[in-house]
């Protein structure tokens, strides 16, 4: 049972860590301080965030009435789905 935990943990571990490196490559560049704050890290025994605090990041991600969006977070996710998806099917017999 614990190898099997730690399986999964290490499949969310990899596809934070990638949503995390094509974010990155994704991520609009004026100054670099978006592109720099995307991380990602454990939170807790079991949930994986990944995330970029700066307070425009939103704005970004999701345009406004005068900007449109340049997404970057949500296709890296949707980028990663898959291989997420196909780790933790290996682990079910």
């Amino acid at each position: 049972r614990a190898q099997i935990a730690e399986r999964i943990n290490s499949a969310f571990a990899k596809a934070a860590f990638d949503i995390e490196s094509l974010a990155k490559v994704r991520a609009p560049v004026d100054t670099g301080l978006l592109k720099n704050s995307i991380s990602a890290r454990k939170e807790g025994d079991t949930v994986w965030v990944v995330e970029s605090p700066v307070n425009y990041s939103v704005f970004q991600e999701f345009g406004t009435r005068f900007m449109p969006a340049q997404p970057f977070m949500l296709p890296a996710a949707e980028f990663v789905r898959p291989s997420l998806d196909a780790a933790l099917k290996q682990l079910v017999p």
